[in-house]
């Protein structure tokens, strides 16, 4: 490995990462519900050391009841404490550690494969990837915890050349750390640590001494999450989105009973339910490899998607799979290094998998890791073949135009389209709306919105800044739903409900949706593709 590496391409790379990250991270996307409630949080921490439920400093935020990774909130209040409650302060330190992510990757492929352009093109490849903008953009929990793994991930290797004391530390701290972070992480990082443990156990049986510290460390540091996590701060949430919370194999196995027309034990047997959720999990866990997933159309949830867009690009399809075939023959990395990397794409969908909602692009992104780094060996590979082809440079020209005009196309979709598109999934013009209320609600007795939109409530905390000591005596969750997630129903003069005209009292404020008002609207705001999204009345 040369001594000096010339460092302009990767400040280039972070650069452009930086540059298709941060473009109007204010406003594109909206502010979503899980977003405000970690950006209110912080807020309510700072101005009285309690989240909105008032709960001194919670390692798990009850937020909706779902019982949210305090890891992130922490990580927020710097931002929210000197910019202010805003959207961008919200999203700035998930938009930092995804430069982090790129950054790091580098430096781990670089230390892998001793090689500065397959590590210059794996940090490329990350950088323009559809699946890590797409959650760098946002204040994903999931991209965030990414960050800690990847960055942990490096200094275990680190650890293995040199000052191994030190670098096991910060691996072992860091991936700790994810666990505060992301629910998906919980499960992914001790994977992959024990995958690194057994393939490189002789490297650290020889250092017993020196492993002890690192470890009591990071079983101080994992406690209290693991408490708080057994204290509902993870089984609520498990229990409302958990594999079991699908009704379906368990309906099914009923229903193939009762063929028989008796509850004989091998009819029991043979439809067992558990077969059946295993069977299910199985088809969960495989859809995360599906080609329609990946390169087609992608996530079905419209808030992890861009119109049809895959979670990757489809020209780098095909270097995904040479990438695959090179990993094995080529011997750019060593046997423990491929070993590892092919762990890593098995072990990421896992979490996922155990989710009823699958293939799901948020709880999986963890596979953006091992793809980019196959990807970019496929593409690297590819073209070390034609070193001695007289066509190299055409195939490279070709190369470079086609993938530019994916890239083009994903930009394009995504700042252009992306919103006009699903404007109901970001839960635009709450930003116009909840100022607008603000300024007119002392002329009425009561403000009705319509609850049509996902947790509204924490949207009007956020914009209008509400007082975390009012909210901490108002606030009264509702029963939770079969997913377990509860809401608020009012505050101050607030009432969110479905809008039902003739029951709603008169001197009220009232904001529909698509709701039937026999009286035109005094104010409408629209979505950014003209529809309108809110529809305000004055009933008098």
């Amino acid at each position: 490995m040369p001594t000096k590496i010339n460092k302009l391409p990767l400040i280039i790379i972070l650069l452009v990462a930086f540059l298709v990250r941060f473009i109007n991270l204010n406003n594109a996307p909206a502010l979503n519900p899980d977003e405000a409630a970690l950006g209110y949080n912080a807020y309510s921490l700072i101005k009285t050391g309690k989240d909105e439920h008032g709960i001194s400093w919670p390692l798990h935020f009850k937020s909706f009841g779902d019982f949210k990774p305090g890891g992130y909130v922490y990580l927020a209040i710097p931002f929210v404490k000197f910019f202010g409650l805003t959207p961008l302060a919200t999203r700035m330190p998930n938009l930092i550690l995804s430069l982090f992510t790129i950054l790091f990757l580098y430096k781990l492929i670089l230390l892998l494969s001793k090689s500065n352009g397959l590590a210059l093109l794996s940090a490329a490849v990350l950088s323009l990837s559809p699946w890590h903008i797409h959650f760098s953009r946002g204040a994903w929990e999931s991209s965030a915890a990414l960050s800690f793994v990847v960055i942990g991930t490096y200094f275990f290797f680190k650890s293995i050349e040199e000052k191994f004391l030190l670098n096991f530390s910060f691996f072992v701290v860091l991936y700790v750390l994810s666990l505060y972070i992301y629910h998906s992480s919980r499960l992914v990082a001790p994977l992959l640590a024990l995958t690194l443990v057994i393939l490189y156990f002789k490297n650290l049986i020889q250092k017993i001494p020196k492993i002890f510290i690192p470890i009591a460390l990071g079983v101080v540091l994992a406690l209290p999450v693991a408490f708080s996590f057994l204290n509902n701060g993870g089984t609520a949430r498990i229990g409302g989105v958990g594999l079991t919370a699908d009704q379906g194999p368990l309906w099914r196995a009923n229903e193939l009973i009762n063929h028989h027309g008796n509850t004989k034990l091998i009819n029991r047997i043979t439809h067992n339910k558990r077969i059946l959720y295993l069977i299910s999990w199985g088809q969960k866990y495989t859809s995360h490899f599906d080609l329609n997933f990946l390169s087609i159309n992608g996530d079905e949830v419209p808030r992890s998607k861009v119109p049809e867009m895959g979670q990757i690009h489809l020209i780098e399809l095909p270097f995904l799979i040479l990438g695959l075939v090179f990993l094995f023959k080529s011997k750019i990395y060593n046997l423990r290094s491929k070993i590892f990397i092919i762990a890593f794409l098995l072990i990421a969908p896992i979490a996922s998998s155990l989710t009823f909602q699958a293939p799901s692009a948020l709880r999986s992104l963890f596979m953006v890791i091992p793809f980019s780094i196959l990807i970019a060996l496929g593409i690297f590979s590819f073209f070390n073949l034609l070193t001695k082809s007289k066509f190299k440079k055409i195939i490279l020209t070709i190369f470079i135009i086609i993938y530019s005009y994916f890239i083009a196309y994903y930009l394009d979709s995504y700042f252009i389209h992306y919103f006009k598109r699903y404007p109901f999934a970001w839960q635009y013009g709450f930003d116009q709306l909840v100022p607008y209320l603000e300024q007119q609600k002392a002329n009425y007795d009561q403000v009705y919105v319509t609850n049509k939109y996902d947790q509204p409530y924490i949207l009007f905390l956020f914009y209008s800044k509400y007082s975390p000591v009012k909210i901490q005596s108002e606030i009264k969750l509702t029963q939770p739903d079969n997913f377990g997630f509860s809401t608020v129903l009012n505050f101050d003069k607030y009432n969110f409900q479905k809008i039902d005209w003739d029951k709603i009292p008169k001197n009220s404020l009232v904001v529909a949706s698509d709701e039937i008002v026999p009286i035109e609207p005094i104010k409408i705001i629209n979505f950014q593709n003209g529809q309108p999204g809110f529809k305000i009345y004055s009933k008098l």
